[in-house]
């Protein structure tokens, strides 16, 4: 919004300080981000964690996290476009249309790739479906150039859910998310599950730069 490009994840005491030892396809991206500059292919990772380990037990430090299969990027669109990055954490965009917190014009949102993903607090379909269409009927999902979604986290220590209501619960949100869009906007690409936001591992997705989806050839390249 205001011209400085940033990334959206690599944080210290999670990426960086992740145990065991910090997640290959997490540090190739990091580097990208932080030591070249130029556009990069996004692929998807071969497995994904979203079950974290307790910080307080100290053998754990040094125990790898559990991985399961990834099912890659979830594409719906072919369209061919490109915009700038914009968004973050479903509930934080939240809280900033709730309190008038400054968001971009809506002339601006026709540059503008959208990113979304939601947190540890592990929010319900029917939330996620609210947010979205608060952004729809305010007209920024008929202005966008696309929309990208990070993979839902699915489990947290105070909801442990089992791998089986993990999938569930992700296909929920991937439906819901769709069914939002798709009121206000048919034609975008909305690519779902990627490798942003609070799952492992992670692009540092280059918000504020360029990115340009390829719809037909279903790729996704980011400028660093």
């Amino acid at each position: 919004m205001n011209g400085i490009p940033s990334c959206y994840s690599g944080s210290l005491f999670t990426q960086f300080a992740m145990q065991g030892e910090m997640d290959e396809y997490t540090v190739r991206y990091i580097k990208h981000a932080l030591f070249e500059e130029r556009e990069f292919e996004l692929i998807a990772s071969d497995t994904y964690n979203d079950q974290g380990l307790d910080w307080d037990d100290v053998p754990l430090l040094k125990t790898k996290r559990q991985h399961w299969q990834n099912e890659g990027f979830i594409w719906d669109g072919n369209k061919n476009t490109e915009g700038v990055l914009w968004g973050g954490c479903v509930e934080s965009v939240d809280e900033m249309l709730r309190h008038g917190v400054q968001i971009p014009a809506l002339e601006q949102f026709e540059n503008i790739v959208l990113m979304l993903e939601t947190s540890e607090e592990i929010p319900s379909a029917d939330y996620v479906f609210r947010v979205f269409r608060s952004l729809g009927e305010r007209g920024v999902l008929e202005r966008v150039q696309g929309v990208l979604v990070g993979r839902a986290k699915a489990w947290e220590f105070d909801k442990s859910h089992s791998l089986e209501q993990k999938v569930e619960y992700q296909k929920q949100q991937q439906e819901t998310v769709l069914r939002a869009v798709r009121q206000y906007n048919v034609e975008i690409p909305v690519i779902q599950n990627m490798n942003f936001g609070h799952t492992d591992p992670q692009i540092p997705m280059p918000y504020g730069n360029k990115v340009r989806i390829d719809g037909l050839n279903k790729r996704i390249f980011a400028q660093f």
